[in-house]
């Protein structure tokens, strides 16, 4: 590996702070810089810069459960100029969508928007895939007249992204058809694949126009970073205490959060109902203490908030297949 250069594109830095932790190594078509911040970032970004003013970068990310605006890693030298276009493959991401109002990104759903109008755009969590498609309108111009529409389409987006700030909406099936295709690239095998490379990006920019973006554009729930924080501080402290019960009422009020936004903003930013996370975490440690100790089956019961081993044996099945008995034995 490589760790002289210090961007992943011409116009993209990695922040001076994170240099430290990079390093590059060049692939077929591009080259790829891995940040990794111990205890923090796991990063890797597939880079492509093969048309002129656009980039392609594809990101497999683990990072932390926590967000400050001081964790975006990469830093933009002209952000007015960039327009990114971002299709989350897997996972998801809090994004910026104004003054302390963030939204909560899933996979085959995209955003697009002006760098400069969301400078802090976007924080990961935990595992996420995304395909970026990065816009340089300055160095547009650069691109052969053969593909003189293609200006004229990036020029609407700007313009758009202009007048919405931030776009959300699900991605359309044959855009992600080819971004799949996009992700899976592998320039080994035939140099004709640059070229394809090249004109399936262009497809996806082109099939992005055909659609009447302001019309796709969704009402994204939104919350404050202090309700972030709380529903997070929440989930923390639950999966710490997996013996205990506590109502969804009572959580809302000693928290001094909502419950109706309390149920919302947990579901939106792990992907399921906050008892529905709780039960399955319940499980998932009790399947770890039963496969790592020899506690008697009641004890990791009354651990994980059943005061009858029968009823959490009959729960443990339902949910396992399986007898916590049994599971212990075909696990040794």
């Amino acid at each position: 590996m490589k760790k002289e250069k210090m961007y992943p594109t011409d116009e993209i830095k990695v922040k001076d702070e994170f240099a430290p932790y990079v390093t590059f190594e060049d692939m077929p078509g591009g080259h790829k810089a891995y940040i990794k911040v111990p205890n923090k970032y796991d990063v890797e970004l597939s880079v492509y810069n093969l048309i002129p003013g656009t980039s392609v970068i594809i990101t497999h990310s683990y990072l932390n459960d926590y967000f400050t605006k001081s964790d975006e890693l990469l830093e933009y030298e002209h952000p007015e100029d960039n327009l990114l276009i971002n299709f989350i493959d897997s996972g998801s991401y809090r994004f910026e969508v104004g003054p302390n109002k963030y939204a909560f990104v899933k996979n085959n759903y995209l955003s697009m928007y002006k760098k400069n109008m969301l400078p802090n755009s976007f924080s990961y969590v935990g595992e996420v895939t995304i395909v970026h498609i990065i816009i340089n309108k300055k160095q547009m111009p650069h691109i052969s007249d053969y593909f003189k529409d293609i200006r004229e389409v990036i020029n609407y987006y700007f313009d758009v992204c202009e007048n919405e700030n931030a776009i959300i909406f699900k991605t359309p099936e044959k855009i992600l058809n080819i971004v799949e295709e996009i992700k899976e690239f592998d320039f080994k095998k035939d140099k004709s694949k640059r070229l394809l490379f090249i004109l399936k990006t262009l497809e996806s920019l082109l099939f992005l126009y055909e659609i009447e973006i302001e019309n796709e554009k969704i009402d994204q729930r939104t919350y404050s970073d202090e309700t972030i924080r709380v529903v997070r501080y929440i989930k923390n402290s639950l999966s710490r205490n997996i013996a205990s019960y506590v109502s969804l009422e009572t959580l809302s009020m000693s928290y001094g959060i909502n419950l109706t936004t309390l149920k919302n903003c947990f579901k939106d930013m792990y992907g399921k109902p906050l008892y529905t996370w709780y039960k399955e975490y319940k499980f998932y440690r009790a399947k770890e203490l039963i496969k790592n100790t020899d506690y008697p089956i009641s004890k990791i019961a009354y651990m994980v908030g059943y005061k009858s081993s029968s009823k959490f044996a009959k729960a443990f099945k339902k949910e396992m297949g399986v007898l916590p008995s049994s599971y212990r034995k075909n696990k040794k």
